[in-house]
């Protein structure tokens, strides 16, 4: 089994060589050989004296593309049009400040033999840089409690797909989502659900991701969570067309309102006021998103 690792870069190359040398640190099965594309978004270049440096002590092939026009999914789209060229069986979308499990891709090949699926992601688990601060990335992570379960849709930062599937249903990454930095891969994935294509959840199948001290503040979770809202409300829109989509979208503006009010009970509870927080900015932005939705200007991660 060929395996393409795609991930998409922006002016982190620190982390991106901590991704890339994690792989070196799993059990590989026999079977198993991967390959990596990396897609450079910066203008300048900014990653390829990086790769080519680091390509000549790698045992795993790089192939490195840039795309200069700004935006995830710009980059993302250009991976799907260069994985066409590119010899191989799946590929698994990792985003590039994670670090992957070390059994990742030995639990992968079971649960794609187990199921017979070909789509399986799993979570994305935050590691908590600055021991003054509470893991605030708990708020974000997805979780389940089967331990393999079918889901609706799967985030490029731990996925992965038969190849064939891309080539087709012959579905890009909405350009509508270019600037929000996320959102783009759940549409992406709840469109590919839609057409049939089951979707496998397994908490085995895990990626861990640092929390930088700047997404500790409640600056940082507002703007995210208002965000989730009103890509929530685009995406509810777009995938059950405008009147079931607002249908939708407003039952969910009443149950994150609910519970951000009943979070505030929870006084006594570790994180409860970014919880709250976190609740009622994405209530507020499913509430305001269809008028907003232009002006939002570009994620900083």
């Amino acid at each position: 089994m060929k395996i393409l690792i795609c991930i998409c870069t922006y002016k982190r190359n620190k982390s991106l060589i901590e991704c890339i040398q994690s792989f070196s640190k799993t059990f590989l099965p026999n079977n198993v050989k991967i390959s990596f594309l990396i897609l450079d978004n910066s203008k300048n270049f900014e990653s390829f004296k990086l790769i080519k440096n680091f390509k000549k002590k790698f045992k795993f092939n790089i192939y490195y593309a840039n795309e200069k026009k700004r935006g995830v999914v710009n980059a993302r789209n250009k991976c799907l049009k260069i994985l066409k060229k590119i010899k191989c069986d799946y590929v698994a979308f990792f985003d590039d400040d994670c670090v992957i499990d070390k059994y990742w891709f030995k639990n992968v090949i079971e649960i794609i033999n187990k199921t017979k699926e070909n789509i399986v992601t799993g979570p994305q688990l935050y590691i908590n840089i600055n021991k003054e601060k509470e893991n605030l990335g708990e708020l974000f992570e997805k979780k389940i409690d089967k331990k393999i379960s079918k889901v609706r849709w799967a985030a490029t930062n731990n996925v992965i797909i038969k190849k064939s599937i891309i080539l087709k249903e012959k579905i890009y990454f909405d350009k509508n989502l270019n600037k929000f930095g996320m959102g783009e891969d759940q549409l992406f994935f709840s469109k590919l659900n839609k057409r049939g294509h089951s979707i496998i959840w397994s908490n085995n199948i895990k990626v861990y991701e640092k929390m930088h001290p700047h997404r500790t503040t409640s600056k940082w979770i507002k703007d995210r969570s208002y965000r989730l809202g009103v890509l929530g409300n685009y995406i509810d829109r777009d995938l059950n067309g405008q009147i079931l989509g607002y249908v939708i979208n407003y039952v969910k503006f009443v149950y994150y309102l609910l519970f951000s009010i009943l979070s505030l009970l929870n006084f006594f509870k570790k994180n409860y006021y970014y919880q709250f927080i976190n609740l009622i900015f994405r209530a507020i932005g499913r509430f305001f998103g269809p008028f907003v939705f232009k002006k939002i200007k570009f994620y900083k991660k």
